[in-house]
């Protein structure tokens, strides 16, 4: 029944390297990343098959199943790729019919992909970082600033530590923050996916008195007109809360991500995940917006 409705939706088997330039063009979220695929490939050894949508004999939209279900790389049992959105490389202009399962499809697509449902019994929800924020929250933001560093912080990009020691930085501070209510990936996992996909991580530490304080694994995959930033979770050390260092670093990336994307020319999505009541925090920084899912 799949093959079929794929061939009668116009969508037919591609390749790798088809997939990449598509993407590449076109751009998607992180789950949707060729690189991803390759270790996902690597690490799991999980099959993958590659679609494509053209339309006068250029491809206008692409997309991969992994293991013969999952739209996209659905490995968070095992990695910290997340998969609250699911976002296809797709022309801008394209107007197509999905074919595949998937509850996960992302708001960003609602004028491409034709039949999905994302208002009738939606669940799924992502929380996309606003446009900007208001003058008093800026303001506010480098008050507080200002008083971390006065206690001895600093704000240091990512790229100054090795795989092995973010791995070790991010186990101990996501143990700290949830203290067991969550279980943390392994070290040994964490360090394989960040040497691994370096050129995809993103962003700050957050360091006092020379030891991290808060910290947010961030992935991101840049595209010919937009860089799509996805946080899968962070750890923050609650012995500094008073000096509000996960807000501060929030802050922070969020302003590194704007700086980065300003810089290249480039649209910016950046997503905090899904939003549960318990998450309510994530509304200061973001609008929530409900994820779809193929009607028929």
């Amino acid at each position: 029944m799949r093959e079929i409705k794929r061939r009668i939706y116009g969508w037919r088997e591609s390749d790798a390297a088809t997939y990449r330039r598509c993407y590449a063009r076109y751009g998607g979220s992180v789950n949707m990343h060729p690189d991803i695929f390759d270790f996902v490939t690597k690490k799991t050894g999980h099959a993958i098959r590659y679609f494509q949508r053209q339309r006068l004999g250029e491809v206008i939209g692409g997309y991969a199943v992994i293991n013969k279900k999952n739209v996209g790389a659905k490995i968070w049992d095992k990695y910290p790729i997340s998969y609250d959105d699911v976002m296809l490389p797709l022309a801008r202009d394209c107007r197509v019919f999905f074919p595949e399962r998937c509850n996960r499809i992302s708001p960003s697509l609602k004028d491409n992909l034709l039949n999905i449902n994302y208002r009738i019994a939606r669940k799924g929800t992502v929380c996309f970082v606003k446009d900007d924020f208001s003058a008093k929250t800026e303001r506010n933001r480098r008050n507080e600033f200002r008083k971390f560093v006065a206690a001895g912080g600093v704000c240091v990009d990512q790229i100054h530590f090795s795989a092995a020691h973010l791995a070790e930085i991010y186990e101990h501070l996501f143990n700290a923050r949830f203290a067991g209510e969550i279980r943390c990936h392994s070290r040994t996992d964490l360090t394989h996916i960040i040497e691994e996909l370096r050129h995809l991580i993103f962003g700050n530490i957050l360091l006092i008195n020379d030891q991290p304080c808060a910290m947010d694994l961030i992935f991101y995959a840049e595209s010919a007109e937009m860089i799509y930033f996805d946080v899968p979770n962070g750890g923050v050390d609650p012995a500094w809360s008073h000096l509000s260092p996960g807000s501060l670093l929030m802050w922070k990336n969020i302003q590194s991500a704007r700086e980065y994307c300003a810089s290249k020319q480039k649209k910016m999505i950046f997503s905090i995940g899904s939003l549960e009541e318990k998450w309510a925090y994530k509304l200061r920084w973001a609008k929530v917006y409900k994820t779809g899912k193929p009607f028929f």
